[in-house]
């Protein structure tokens, strides 16, 4: 714990160095190696051949870079005082820090020393929104699909869209394929059923012919078997004949359970009828004549849907399918084949191989030979897409050889569209792809414009913005004490804090304003519900819009009710919470567990009643357990502290006073977070490389690597040079080397026996 404090001490001294004296170029020969090798070297001496971790061959700085992660961890070990083990001898304070300083830059100024990287992407499953994203861009359905999904885990930069962490659990295939068929039957109008069964029609069957009926014996039963494509409720119709002179019972049963129980008079043809609701898929309609009974003859059976007829909307959505190319086409196997390729594509986002489109055609055939209709058969092929990998899956073709490879014009759109939109690309996208034209720079340039400026755009901002700032929970994980701030709380209220964070983001991408104004701007996007909880005046009406805010209340991230809730306790706010998600969303810095066995702050014990938080907290880093890391993150909490914890402003806490006043440990000292945003602000650099991986981390969909600190460092300088502009960083991604190719490895390669 000392040393990590030494660590956050040390990040937050170094921002405010403006420069800093160069080593020399031996310095790692002379002030680097001969430390480790004072401490390290029993366990890793070089000249051990039974020693696993070659630590200690490096003989001079150049040779890290050949083995970066080994003495990045040594880097981390050292900082975390994991390494040398404890009954060893151990580095001063002093030595492990300067040490680990120097890896770390080391390795980060010669990044791009390494040679080029581009990093390699697992198939990545579809998470819950870019699901239903594309379900909506592909049937124009919005409905939420994915609700029945299991939820999608966050991993690599902490984002759902990571491969790494999309799984594919047993449960979600079935899922998958409950979806597919809820998805078409909202989009394909299939034609009611309408059907007549006539005596030949029932099982078991009879040999003999001309007969207008079929007598049913006491005890005896027959049957029809009948698909059902569509649930709803149907009319069943049957004409009976009673040849006895007594009443009699015919009992219905559906999939040999008892649905309805008719009486029938002696000596009539009668008809009659009730409704049953039955399921998609096949159905037997019994009819059976209890054994006590007497016997009764069956002319026919009339089965009939009941369905309303189809809404303007419905019959829309239905067009679009059944139209290609703006034509309305015959109901044959060739129109089909037409239809499908054209969907498969889109769904697929890219061509299909005729052997694709021979095996969907096949599912076609089939649901023809038993006599489906034509919407039918074009729902069977259809769901086979929608269970596909191609669908499910984004992934890149197999690379011809090894090293690497810009990735085909149809990857390049598919990886534009999830990062713009979390959704398929477009109609141009495809187009540009198919001409082979999408990798021409003055082409992405322009279709990176147009997409931002799409109103599909919103994705970016609010997938990104809240699993970064963590306000995606905000109203469901995150949430007061039941009952306990009824008369300031709702759930309303807490939409609004998400709605807030996302606005800012959106309004910063869309106007390529500078990302140092997710600190210190002079606006805030409030509605009336927010601006009343904030005491902000002259904001009118349910809509959000932009309002001018020159107090330093509000202005940034820092003054987000959700950020506010998202650090505070359910009852209170929280220094430590608040200092230490500073230190960790907006800078990058880690901040480490506590130690087990501390203590909880005694809020309602003695004297503690009438405390403030910060008395309370400033008496428990008197311990010097917990003052190693609290004397860092607690100050920049402190900073934070008028606002409670629904982000409003008060000038009191406890009945006292707050004070908001702290002091970074290079001496820097503020009031309040006005103050505090201009300490950040310092921090240009941190800020905007923290900010620029999290943006790559999302874009790319995977962990970053080592590797990719040179990507990072190109961005970084790309946006010094412009103003730190939003748009400068998401072209500049866009542009990378990880995103425009793929690193593959041998065994990745395509062989010709696979082919």
């Amino acid at each position: 714990m000392r040393l990590a404090t030494c660590f956050l001490m040390l990040f937050l001294i170094s921002g405010s160095v403006t420069a800093a004296t160069p080593e020399p170029s031996d310095y790692f020969e002379t002030s680097v190696r001969p430390v480790l090798m004072k401490y390290c070297a029993d366990c890793h001496d070089p000249d051990d051949s039974k020693n696993d971790v070659r630590l200690l061959q490096a003989r001079t700085a150049e040779e890290i870079s050949q083995s970066s992660k080994i003495w990045l961890s040594a880097s981390h070990q050292l900082r975390n005082r994991t390494m040398p083990p404890a009954d060893e001898d151990q580095p001063t304070e002093e030595e492990r820090l300067r040490i680990a300083n120097w890896i770390e830059t080391f390795l980060r100024e010669t990044a791009c020393d390494r040679g080029e990287h581009a990093g390699r992407v697992l198939p990545r499953r579809l998470n819950r929104t870019e699901y239903d994203n594309t379900i909506r861009d592909l049937f124009g359905l919005e409905l939420k699909f994915s609700e029945k999904f299991p939820n999608d885990g966050a991993g690599g930069e902490g984002f759902d869209n990571n491969g790494e962490t999309l799984f594919l659990p047993p449960i979600l295939m079935e899922r998958y394929l409950e979806a597919a068929q809820e998805i078409l039957d909202a989009a394909i109008i299939t034609p009611p059923l309408k059907k007549t069964y006539k005596v030949s029609d029932f099982l078991p069957p009879v040999s003999a012919d001309n007969t207008d009926s079929r007598e049913i014996k006491p005890g005896d039963e027959i049957s029809v078997i009948e698909g059902i494509y569509l649930t709803s409720y149907y009319s069943v119709k049957i004409e009976l004949l009673s040849p006895e002179k007594k009443n009699t019972q015919v009992i219905l049963k559906i999939d040999g359970i008892k649905a309805h129980r008719f009486e029938l008079k002696p000596l009539e043809s009668q008809t009659v009828t009730t409704d049953v609701r039955l399921m998609r898929g096949l159905h037997s309609m019994t009819l059976a004549v209890p054994q006590e009974e007497a016997a009764v003859k069956v002319r026919s059976l009339n089965l009939e849907e009941r369905r309303e007829p189809a809404s303007k909307e419905k019959k829309h959505l239905h067009q679009r399918i059944f139209e290609v190319a703006g034509k309305d086409l015959p109901p044959n196997r060739e129109s089909a084949q037409n239809i499908i390729r054209a969907l498969a594509k889109k769904a697929y986002r890219r061509p299909l191989t005729d052997h694709e489109l021979t095996q969907l055609l096949q599912l076609y055939d089939r649901a023809a030979e038993r006599n489906d209709p034509y919407e039918e058969r074009i729902k069977l092929a259809l769901k086979a897409v929608l269970v596909s990998p191609h669908f499910l899956f984004r992934t890149d073709a197999a690379p011809e050889q090894p090293g690497i490879q810009r990735i085909s014009d149809y990857e390049l759109a598919t990886r534009l569209s999830y990062f713009f939109w979390a959704s398929m690309p477009d109609a141009e996208l495809m187009q540009l792809a198919d001409e082979g034209k999408l990798h021409q720079d003055s082409i992405l340039d322009q279709q990176i414009r147009r997409m931002l400026a799409d109103p599909k755009a919103r994705a970016l901002s609010e997938l990104f913005t809240e699993q970064w700032l963590g306000t995606k929970d905000v109203g469901g994980r995150i949430a007061p004490v039941s009952g306990q701030f009824r008369d300031v709380y709702s759930t309303e209220l807490a939409l609004d804090f998400r709605e807030e964070a996302v606005q800012m983001m959106n309004y910063l991408f869309q106007e390529n304003r500078s990302l140092l104004e997710i600190i210190d701007a002079d606006y805030a996007f409030l509605n009336q519900r927010l601006a009343k909880h904030y005491d902000v005046d002259g904001v009118k009406g349910r809509e959000f819009r932009k309002v001018t805010v020159k107090d330093g209340r509000r202005g940034g991230v820092l003054g987000l009710g959700g950020v506010h809730m998202l650090t505070s306790y359910p009852k209170r706010t929280s220094p430590v919470l608040r200092g230490a998600w500073v230190l960790e969303t907006l800078l990058g810095t880690p901040v480490p567990s506590p130690p087990p066995g501390v203590p909880p702050l005694k809020e309602k014990s003695g004297d503690n009643k009438k405390r403030s938080i910060r008395q309370i907290l400033e008496a428990h880093r008197e311990h010097a357990t917990c003052a190693a890391c609290h004397d860092i993150i607690d100050p920049i909490g402190f900073g934070l502290e008028n606002y409670d914890l629904f982000g409003r402003w008060r000038e009191k806490e406890r009945g006292q006073p707050v004070d908001a006043t702290g002091e970074f440990p290079s001496g820097e000292t503020f009031a309040g977070p006005g103050e505090l945003k201009k300490v950040l602000l310092k921090r240009k650099d941190e800020l905007a490389r923290h900010f620029t991986g999290k943006m790559l981390g999302y874009a790319l969909g995977r962990s970053l690597e080592d590797a990719d600190d040179c990507t990072i460092e190109k961005i970084v300088k790309q946006l010094e040079q412009n103003d730190y502009r939003s748009q400068t960083l998401i072209r500049e991604i866009v542009f990378s080397k990880p995103f425009l190719y793929r690193d593959s490895t041998h065994s990745e390669v395509k062989s010709e026996r696979a082919e």
